[in-house]
């Protein structure tokens, strides 16, 4: 039976392919990735019918580095929760949050990591709501590979996108 996933992001999921996920997963699995660089959740709102329109059983949310440099921490988890509930169309929909890398941009760094801290907590009161570690997986790996280009704080390099996409990997087939 056909598993239908559709990663909603910027333009880490974007430029990275959809992470590798149409050759890391069985051949089962359809990715559909409407990634759009430079979106925040507020974005994605004002574009639900996007989403909406698309069959999906797990959702891959991969959004907050752009919300850190437009918002701050203000109204995360509210734009957060609100795209979870018009997401969640069925009671058997899942929805992966990703707890997004802090970038190698210093200015943003906390914030990044406060708004992970509300997706990490989003997981006690959702039942269908899981994330994906991201932020910690990029720390543990920070000092031995460059993640990032010199040219680019923000975007992860080839062995970062392979990171991510081998992380949604194990945690789609439960690995």
């Amino acid at each position: 039976m056909e598993k239908r996933i559709t990663i909603v992001g910027d333009s880490l999921g974007q430029w990275s392919d959809g992470f590798g996920l149409r050759t890391k997963l069985p051949q089962e699995f359809k990715i559909t990735d409407i990634s759009v660089a430079g979106y925040t959740t507020e974005d994605w709102l004002q574009n639900r019918n996007r989403m909406t329109e698309i069959p999906t059983d797990l959702w891959i949310i991969e959004l907050g580095t752009n919300d850190a440099m437009v918002y701050g921490t203000s109204g995360f988890e509210s734009r957060t929760l609100e795209l979870i509930s018009i997401l969640q169309s069925s009671p058997i929909t899942k929805i992966l949050l990703t707890t997004i890398p802090l970038t190698n941009m210093t200015s943003i760094r906390e914030i990044i990591r406060s708004n992970n801290q509300i997706l990490r907590q989003l997981k006690v009161t959702k039942p269908n709501v899981d994330f994906v570690e991201i932020e910690l997986l990029f720390e543990s790996n920070s000092g031995e590979i460059p993640l990032y280009p010199i040219s680019d704080p923000i975007h992860p390099n080839q062995l970062g996108y392979e990171l991510m996409g081998e992380a949604y990997r194990k945690k789609i087939l439960g690995i």
